[in-house]
């Protein structure tokens, strides 16, 4: 077949280079994948699709043959970055017929434009971009002495820097934002009905997975209703959207007129996108409806690399074949992607002209596997500027216990942790726009 290529591994001064070809088909040109020395193991690459969502594909492996994507494809890998740590970088535009790929080269490329671009935009607005200028200038002279490595790490800080300040400039002249959901997520009653005597403002969402429809949330929702905190469930997980409606239709009844928003799906990304997917969650949206008339109805998936998936595709199935939902409830982990891959995500997704609901898992200090933020506190307050900044952005939902991938709004000894202080003082800022 045309689209199999053969791939092999040639390590030359010890720079590892990956060979895709197609024997026997005349006039196609070898694809050879170089790496700087920034590529420490090839089973962490993805192949993406030229809008940047990860296709469930093998990543290359030279002892057998791969699959390239159609071309234009993307490819992404979490390099290791003094400054930044280690996550997800991303960049696209290549083809089969490309002579070769240096990595590192691509990813500079693509951030280094990124950074250009959005200063050239917003600095003769007003936007104080002057920290973001001089990294963009120190990779340019990177770039041309060929210092791959030192110019991603350069052309990264640019990106970065430029949306967060973007999104800073942008809100103070918003003059803040107004009804900003500020939440938190747990799949534990009992620990969220704990936590709220330490977590007070601005919290003013909760969000509770619901597993066990049995298990009763009366206690949080009285509590809720009493510090007018509104409550959002997650539907009980599955794997396809045809098989909890009886399950749904029971939770719903059971909190009939006390959840305000409700995902009526859960991890969208898992389905196919076909018709009679999008028949199923017609089904359940319009079922949902029946049983209690005033809910605001989401979508949940996830958008990320670390696993490959996506659920941009079905929704915007969805929004085309008129399913009645009212928002997005779109999942993002800290790892898969800088903070420019965060805000372009949230361009692309906001275009579907659907309300977001984000949530969030936080950088812990520690880092995760082989993942780290050199700095997670200023990474967690550059992607609330960020989230806060886009007027589609209506709430955001933050862990409130510590996991092995994430920190929380607790500590793992149930102390305020630093992440919160964080939050309250950046809120305490927004209020202060306002006034």
């Amino acid at each position: 077949m045309l689209s199999i290529p053969h791939l092999r591994q040639v390590c030359q001064g010890g720079t590892c280079i990956f060979t895709c070809k197609r024997p026997k088909i005349p006039f196609v040109s070898t694809l050879e994948i170089h790496t700087a020395g920034g590529v420490d193991t090839w089973n962490l690459l993805r192949w993406t699709s030229v809008e940047g969502d990860a296709l469930e594909q093998e990543p290359p492996d030279g002892s057998k043959s791969t699959r390239l994507p159609p071309s234009p494809f993307g490819m992404a890998y979490p390099v290791a970055l003094p400054e930044i740590g280690r996550v997800y970088l991303w960049a696209d535009g290549f083809t089969s017929r490309a002579p070769n790929i240096l990595l590192e080269r691509e990813l500079t490329q693509r951030y280094f434009k990124a950074a250009g671009a959005l200063i050239k935009q917003y600095a003769r607005r007003g936007a104080p971009l002057e920290s973001a200028q001089a990294h963009l200038q120190q990779a340019q002279t990177f770039i041309q002495n060929r210092l791959w490595l030192e110019s991603l790490v350069e052309s990264v800080c640019a990106a970065e820097q430029s949306v967060v300040s973007i999104a800073r400039t942008r809100l103070q002249r918003m003059r803040g934002r107004t009804a900003f959901l500020w939440g938190i997520s747990s799949d534990y009653s009992e620990a969220v009905q704990q936590s709220l005597q330490v977590l007070t403002s601005p919290i003013n969402l909760v969000h509770l997975a619901l597993d066990d429809i049995t298990s009763s949330g009366d206690g949080l929702l009285q509590q809720a209703r009493s510090a007018r905190i509104t409550v959002a469930m997650s539907a009980p997980r599955s794997d396809s959207p045809h098989s909890h409606l009886e399950t749904l239709h029971e939770a719903l009844s059971c909190y009939r007129g006390q959840v305000r928003y409700w995902s009526i799906a859960t991890h969208i990304e898992r389905y196919p996108v076909s018709e009679k997917t999008v028949e199923a969650l017609t089904t359940l949206c319009e079922a949902a409806r029946t049983v209690d008339f005033g809910i605001v109805r989401l979508l949940h998936g996830i958008q990320g690399y670390s696993q490959p998936r996506s659920a941009y595709p079905l929704l915007e199935r969805c929004v085309e074949a008129g399913v009645p939902f009212e928002g997005i409830h779109l999942e993002w982990c800290w790892y898969d992607g800088t903070l420019l891959d965060l805000d372009q995500v949230l361009e692309r997704y906001g275009e579907l002209g659907k309300p977001i609901h984000l949530e969030l898992t936080l950088p812990p200090e520690s880092g995760y596997e082989i993942f780290s933020r050199t700095e997670p506190l200023a990474w967690l307050e550059g992607a609330c500027l960020i989230a806060l900044s886009k007027p589609y952005v209506v709430s955001l939902r933050l862990p409130l216990q510590t996991t092995q991938d994430s920190a929380g709004m607790l500590t793992k000894e149930n102390q305020i942790s630093p992440y919160w202080d964080r939050i309250c003082a950046l809120a305490a800022w927004n209020r202060a726009l306002l006034d």
